[in-house]
């Protein structure tokens, strides 16, 4: 087997360090082909020329880099990428340790390669490996005695708590298809008032590349930002790792959470919030700070989205960053003040979404010389919290009411994983898709004094657009207006799933598995 042995041995090295997967048939296989004995010398060579384009596609098909067709279907957008992105990315490929790891075990390889036949021992550890999968393997699920679960529907018998073992691959795939199901079922209804107290504005802020991850890593994991809004939530699943999805997910948050490829197909027309409360009399309007070309963003807001009104003109805002792909990214502040100093002080009531792509990977503040990732992005965070708070401030002077919803599209990966590296959203991990969300009242005549209140409830964007339509069908701006603790009464809640074109991230008692594109499940590991 000759070099090939240590090719296994270097697998079986990331395997165990769960850098990578390990398909063992494949590599069984293959192991067998590279060490059958062949007479002919130019089978040999023939044997040699082929294994080499075979074990790097083995080798990438065992790693969690995104399916090799997906990335050739992707290669246009990567084109775009400014070379220095690029290159940036390619070093992130590099873990020194892993390398001087690699590096140790090929001089063992070799030492001991001169005494012993290593290509036996090579497809031995190949061997070894289903024995280990199998002593991991869960056992079954066993009920703790005087132990219940909290009851789903008032008035059920709860079922007994179950242990917090990993599951299997059956119950794994019954539980998601039970959560499709579930979703499937959930549509919001929103019943306006006939005499609506004073009109307010709904503004949505989607915020590309924002997680608690990002937060923390960067330093900034308790930013005061959010203790300025009145409701906050901790444990919110945006269920999407790209913007596009994103978007869509959100824009149709009038109905419960589908599939990725359901986000691509018709949806009946309860789904799209903004037209649900553009029948209240809300006006819908469209806002970015970026040109929404790459990925066709635009398209995705208009055709999966609904959202059909022209994008407001945000080529007068200064370019604070040139994007990954060389594009401009304008300033948030200097946006959304334009906007609030054009906004009519009468007329209806409008529901702004605005997109800020100001802490995508790869941007650059115009004028900085640019750092680690890390750096970079601690920068960039601390930029958008700065004017994001001032634009509140300009709110509440202005002496308009409007209801600010701060939501991510996802988060930026700045950390990274064992799984992927810094920047790589193709799995939609819970680093990535864990993200803070936060409701601000502004105008209220009594705000709340006591801080924000906190959901740490399981939820996604259908609990999210309940408690935008409650705000809509009893306005906070009344003369008796409820508290605001009735608007978060029985708010739908919704368990952890994630997911992207070709994998899924699910939550199941506490534990995150992964199903793979070829269907096949894995506990997801979460360490950095």
């Amino acid at each position: 087997m000759g070099l090939w042995s240590y090719y296994f041995f270097l697998k079986l090295f990331l395997y165990l360090g769960r850098f990578i997967d390990f398909h063992v048939g494949l590599n069984l296989g293959f192991a067998l082909a590279l060490a059958w004995p062949l007479q002919q010398r130019w089978q040999r060579v023939l044997r040699q020329l082929l294994a080499l384009p075979a074990g790097v596609a083995l080798l990438y098909h065992d790693s969690w880099l995104p399916p090799f067709q997906r990335l050739t279907s992707q290669a246009g957008y990567l084109q775009q990428f400014s070379l220095a992105y690029l290159l940036e990315l390619l070093g992130r490929f590099i873990n020194p340790a892993v390398v001087l790891g690699l590096v140790l075990l090929f001089l063992a390889w070799w030492l001991l390669g001169r005494r012993l036949r290593m290509g036996t021992f090579a497809v031995l550890g190949i061997l070894l490996v289903p024995l280990g999968q199998r002593l991991s393997q869960p056992a079954p699920a066993v009920p703790v005695l005087g132990a219940a679960a909290a009851p789903a529907v008032p008035g059920q018998v709860a079922a007994p708590v179950v242990d917090t073992g990993p599951a299997a691959a059956e119950e794994l795939n019954a539980a998601l298809t039970a959560f499709y199901q579930h979703e499937a079922a959930r549509k919001l209804s929103l019943t306006a008032p006939a005499s609506p107290a004073a009109p307010f504005d709904v503004i949505f802020l989607h915020i590309c590349s924002l997680a608690w991850d990002d937060m923390d890593y960067a330093g900034e994991g308790k930013p005061a930002l959010l203790d300025r809004f009145d409701i906050r939530f901790s444990n919110f699943s945006t269920a999407a790792s790209y913007s596009g999805p994103a978007a869509i997910r959100l824009l149709r948050s009038g109905c419960g959470q589908t599939s990725h490829s359901g986000l691509y197909k018709p949806a009946p027309g309860e789904c799209y919030l903004f037209n649900t409360l553009a029948q209240a009399g809300y006006q819908p309007q469209l806002l970015m700070n970026h040109d929404g070309h790459f990925g066709d963003f635009l398209g995705d807001l208009r055709e999966g989205g609904g959202l059909k009104v022209p994008a407001i003109d945000n080529r007068a805002a200064p370019v604070k960053m040139r994007a990954f792909d060389d594009s401009p990214v304008y300033g948030d502040l200097a946006l959304l003040t334009s906007w609030l100093a054009q906004r009519p002080a009468e007329g209806p009531p409008v529901t702004l979404y605005y997109n800020s792509v100001s802490l995508h990977d790869g941007n650059k503040l115009v004028g900085s010389r640019g750092g680690s990732v890390r750096d970079d992005f601690r920068q960039r965070l601390q930029l958008l919290f700065s004017d994001l708070g001032q634009f509140l401030d300009q709110l509440q002077a202005s002496g308009r009411k409007a209801v600010v919803v701060l939501v991510p599209e996802h988060g930026a990966a700045v950390r990274g994983d064992r799984m992927q590296i810094s920047g790589l959203r193709e799995i939609p991990s819970p680093a990535i898709a864990l993200a803070p969300v936060a409701v601000k009242l502004i105008g209220l005549a009594a705000p709340p004094k006591d801080g924000p209140m906190t959901v740490s409830a399981p939820t996604s964007l259908f609990g999210l657009a309940s408690l935008v339509t409650r705000l809509v069908e009893r306005s906070p701006y009344g003369a008796e207006p409820p508290p605001l603790a009735d608007y978060l009464r029985e708010l739908p809640q919704t368990e952890f799933v994630a997911e992207n074109d070709a994998t899924v991230v699910m939550r199941l008692r506490g534990r995150y598995y992964l199903r793979n594109p070829d269907q096949s499940w894995a506990e997801y590991d979460t360490t950095h």
